[in-house]
């Protein structure tokens, strides 16, 4: 059985603990002087505090330093989820011992590990985990936490058994992160639409045709020095709302990922040689990267340079999904907030919740009163006429046990919203807990005609915050 296997299955058979004290008095009493231990690996020992598979974080050890620890072994075999404090104090002075070199290369795996626990990168981990895969299942299965899927994925692909395939999916777990910060910044990404239902397929001969066009897009770049990556992962939100039915029923849906890597920028710093402080440039790689989705077509082009996306997303149409159909903007949103004008809408929430979303609160509501003014141009000698409004902000503490429409009416003396223009809506989504994922808070804020500023912790939130908007007659597109 391979050590991965061996790992999990030991943990899956673990004795009953000896007895302790209660994590009140443990934590008063004990520590397991992490920082004093070893005081140049910060992440290694939250590394090791936080996963519930230690035996993966002695896994990282032993292949990363050639060494075998048994003794820790020991204490990694019988241990139920997180190691208790002298376990961990063990496993802190065992690495203590190792080399510099090995201690290094430790470190940086578990920085690279811990970098990945927040909600972008748990989700980007998630999301290329296969619950049909023995071994991915039994990772995915209790204990289970974000450090040890992650961890699970480093080892796989940096520190393999001898003689396995390096599976390449940490590395893409970080660039799927990347992708998820930068998904609403104008700055690193554009979306757009394009032929729907067409699954991508690279061979050799794709990748040397994509390779060619890349080039002639940035004529600096030689087609040979151009990597290029891809992956699938599957889409958490799809797989959420088909959680109730039976599993031969649900087709997987996948999401693309293609990665194209290549020096294409200058990085210019400045360095102290000889006394001097000297100017360097040297060639720094940047990414032209594509996430695709067949189903819906929607394509996003992630690239630091805003000039060539559109030309990047026609290459991706062209020669990746092999098609000549069109490549559109990401269809114009319009926000309709009259359905919020009466209480009818706090019954359309409740009733029309889409799978994955706990509850809906009205948090805020911003009316308007259009007016027109009269003035005078006194430069110009002319009457003006002024199209302005006046505003009134009805909120309510989130505390608050009122519904928003008691609260106008309580506070503000007012029982008829329709008389009034709605500009703007603060809604606060719960997300329900989901596998390996737990319960959370979506601000939402929607002003008319077309502004939306969410603050979804990741794609597959925005997925059900648009879908829901949609649902309740709130959103359209076209």
């Amino acid at each position: 059985m391979p050590a991965d296997e061996q790992i999990i299955a030991q943990e899956h058979n673990q004795p009953t603990a000896a007895p302790q004290q209660s994590a009140k008095q443990a934590r008063s009493r004990q520590s397991d002087d992490g920082p004093e231990i070893l005081p140049c690996m910060e992440h290694f020992v939250t590394l090791v505090r936080k996963a519930k598979r230690p035996g993966l974080a002695l896994l990282l050890v032993e292949r990363a330093s050639a060494t075998s620890l048994p003794e820790v072994a020991a204490l990694t075999d019988v241990a139920k989820g997180i190691l208790a404090v002298q376990s961990r104090k063990a496993m802190f002075h065992a690495v203590a011992k190792l080399g510099s070199d090995a201690q290094q290369h430790i470190e940086r795996a578990a920085e690279r590990v811990v970098l990945l626990d927040d909600e972008y990168g748990a989700q980007a981990v998630q999301s290329l985990l296969d619950d049909e895969d023995i071994n991915d299942a039994a990772i995915m299965a209790a204990p289970s936490d974000r450090y040890s899927r992650a961890l699970f994925l480093c080892l796989l692909q940096d520190f393999p058994e001898t003689g396995a395939t390096r599976d390449q999916r940490f590395d893409n777990a970080e660039r799927v992160q990347v992708m998820h910060r930068q998904w609403k910044s104008e700055n690193y990404s554009s979306h757009y639409l394009g032929p729907k239902g067409v699954v991508p397929s690279i061979d050799a001969d794709v990748e040397g045709v994509l390779r060619g066009r890349i080039s002639a897009l940035f004529p600096q770049v030689a087609p040979d020095q151009i990597i290029i990556e891809q992956f699938t992962r599957r889409d958490l939100a799809h797989a959420d709302r088909c959680g109730g039915k039976d599993s031969d029923e649900v087709t997987p849906v996948l999401l693309h990922t293609l990665t194209a890597t290549f020096n294409g920028s200058t990085a210019h710093f400045r360095q102290v040689a000889n006394g001097e402080v000297v100017e360097h440039e040297e060639p720094a790689a940047m990414s032209a990267s594509f996430s695709w989705e067949p189903g819906t077509g929607a394509l996003g082009v992630f690239c630091e340079d805003r000039e060539v996306r559109r030309e990047l997303a026609t290459i991706f149409r062209d020669i990746v999904l092999a098609c000549d159909g069109e490549i559109n903007d990401m269809p114009m949103r319009e926000f309709d907030l009259f359905g919020f004008s009466t209480p009818a809408m706090l019954k359309r929430i409740e009733q029309e919740r889409v799978a994955g979303i706990e509850k809906i609160s009205i948090l805020q509501i911003k009316v308007a009163r259009p007016f027109e003014q009269q003035t005078t141009d006194a430069a110009n000698g002319r009457e003006l006429i002024q199209h302005l409004s006046s505003t009134m902000l009805i909120g309510k503490d989130r505390r608050d046990t009122r519904q928003i429409y008691q609260v106008a009416y309580d506070d503000y003396g007012i029982d008829d919203l329709t008389e009034y223009t709605l500009a703007q809506v603060k809604l606060v989504f719960r997300m329900a807990k989901q596998p390996h994922r737990k319960a959370h808070n979506v601000a939402v804020q929607i002003t008319s005609p077309n502004g939306l500023n969410d603050k979804s912790k990741t794609e597959d939130d925005r997925k059900r915050v648009l879908e829901q908007l949609t649902r309740i007659g709130v959103l359209r597109e076209f």
